[in-house]
């Protein structure tokens, strides 16, 4: 996590150095009252959960889906963004995108989840399913002709549910295809802030950042949002941007619907279409 905070303040150091302020005219992305993105996320995903599951071992730990059930590798996903900029120094921002995939594997080990056992060598179907929505209010910190540096309070709501089906013990007695599922609804309060670098009307390059840390009643969970992106006018009213998103959610949840934890991962680019007026 630091290294990629160390690059992503290289490369913001970066992209102010190797651009002339060459015109007066402001970009979009700096003056606009409305942007609104569209597009196409393609993360690698890294995927634990637990549901008051052990190990063989007897110890408490996360059932990794990536290793268990090759849940890993790259999925396309739709994602949408929306800004506000309702004052002069104030703007409010909207983020959504849903990843969910699942398989079938043979177990190489027992595994004990939500109160059933499946057993080692049996055909077993797991999944997961993770919405993200997050609203942002954010203002102006700093401000030029090239550039606009932001920060803010939002909030992050995930909607996180996970599954595994198949030949499960109930009191030592094998019963068929049994379904397991847990699901929680997790608000993740958040702290963040973003950089605008506009050399060109045409050219600007963005960064922003979300964290916290923090416990809510049965609730504690840990949140890295980091996006630098690249955006390239086309027309006065629409652009397209290039970005990379890395995402890492762990939490513990302590809920009748759910008693247990995860740790979720997700990184990889995303290429939008952005609207402006």
């Amino acid at each position: 996590m630091k290294n990629i905070i160390i690059i992503l303040f290289i490369y913001i150091a970066t992209i102010q150095l190797s651009f002339s302020q060459n015109s007066d005219n402001k970009n979009p992305i700096l003056t606009d009252k409305f942007l609104v993105s569209a597009g196409i996320y393609s993360p690698f995903k890294q995927v634990k959960f637990g549901a008051d599951g052990t190990l063989p071992s007897g110890v408490i730990d996360d059932i990794d889906f990536d290793e268990s059930f090759g849940l890993d590798g790259i999925q396309n996903t739709f994602t949408f963004n929306f800004i506000w900029r309702f004052s002069k120094n104030w703007s409010v921002s909207t983020d959504y995108f849903r990843i969910g995939s699942e398989n079938k594997a043979i177990l190489n080990e027992d595994i004990e989840w939500n109160g059933y056992t499946f057993q080692k060598g049996s055909q077993v179907k797991a999944g997961f399913g993770i919405s993200l929505y997050k609203i942002f209010f954010g203002r102006v910190i700093s401000r030029g002709n090239k550039h606009e540096f932001g920060g803010g309070l939002g909030i992050h709501a995930f909607n996180v549910d996970g599954f595994i089906e198949g030949n499960a013990l109930i009191d030592d007695v094998s019963v068929g295809f049994e379904k397991s599922e847990v699901s929680v609804i997790l608000p993740l309060p958040n702290i963040g802030f973003w950089y605008y670098y506009a050399p060109t009307k045409k050219w600007a390059f963005t960064a922003k950042m979300d964290w916290f840390g923090i416990k809510i009643g049965d609730i504690s969970g840990v949140l890295w949002n980091i996006n630098p992106g690249i955006n390239y006018q086309i027309f006065e009213n629409l652009g397209v941007s290039l970005n990379y998103k890395y995402i890492s959610i762990a939490a513990d949840v302590d809920k009748d619907t759910w008693n247990g934890d995860f740790n979720l991962g997700f990184q990889g680019p995303s290429f939008t279409i952005t609207g402006n007026f």
